[in-house]
């Protein structure tokens, strides 16, 4: 019998984006770390946050920031839960959970980041 998989049908696809995540994630961090902390070194008050927060360039960074974030953490929880849950029920159940947990943290970071306004609320 011929082996018929092939990289899309075993799951190399959610494996090469874990690792993309997890390089995405580490130059995001280092680079907010770097900018902000050590490159402008601008006082941290809430207007000064706030004013950055609210340009669309820095709407966007946190959005995608957040998205991966999420995929990369609970994708990799799924994942670990896998190897140890051995049963249909708590699979379905566990990834059912997991879905809605995702779904909540993403419209609600969404509906903080991209209503936010510098200096009104």
């Amino acid at each position: 019998m011929r082996y018929r998989e092939n990289a899309t049908s075993g799951g190399a696809v959610l494996w090469l984006f874990q690792r993309v995540s997890g390089v995405y994630l580490a130059v995001v961090l280092f680079a907010h770390v770097w900018l902000l902390h050590y490159l402008l070194r601008e006082d941290l008050t809430f207007s000064a946050v706030a004013q950055r927060v609210a340009t669309p360039l820095w709407k966007t960074i946190d959005i995608s920031f957040l998205v991966v974030a999420l995929f990369h953490g609970l994708y990799g929880l799924w994942i670990v839960l896998e190897d140890y849950i051995h049963w249909g029920w708590a699979r379905i159940f566990l990834y059912s959970a997991i879905s809605v947990v995702a779904i909540v943290a993403l419209v609600l970071g969404i509906l903080t980041i991209l209503p936010f306004q510098a200096g009104g609320f």
